[in-house]
């Protein structure tokens, strides 16, 4: 992605597009769950935007691999 930050509301739309659930939410965002790996993060909502560095380690603890991810969600 070559954007340097990214609408936290569109990346949590395609996490769910590619099969995560939402487990509940919190004050700080949404916990999501990888159900292909039962690995889940929080992905906070509290900025309209995602930093890079945090869109990346969502995908990193989720275990999703971001070139297929982008080419298909986003």
């Amino acid at each position: 992605m070559n954007r340097r930050n990214l609408k936290a509301r569109k990346v949590l739309a395609a996490l769910k597009k590619y099969g995560c659930i939402e487990k509940r939410t919190t004050d700080h965002g949404v916990i999501l769950e990888n159900i292909k790996n039962k690995q889940s993060i929080n992905v906070p909502l509290h900025r309209d935007e995602l930093a890079v560095w945090i869109y990346h380690n969502i995908l990193r603890r989720l275990g999703i691999n971001k070139e297929e991810f982008e080419r298909d969600f986003l």
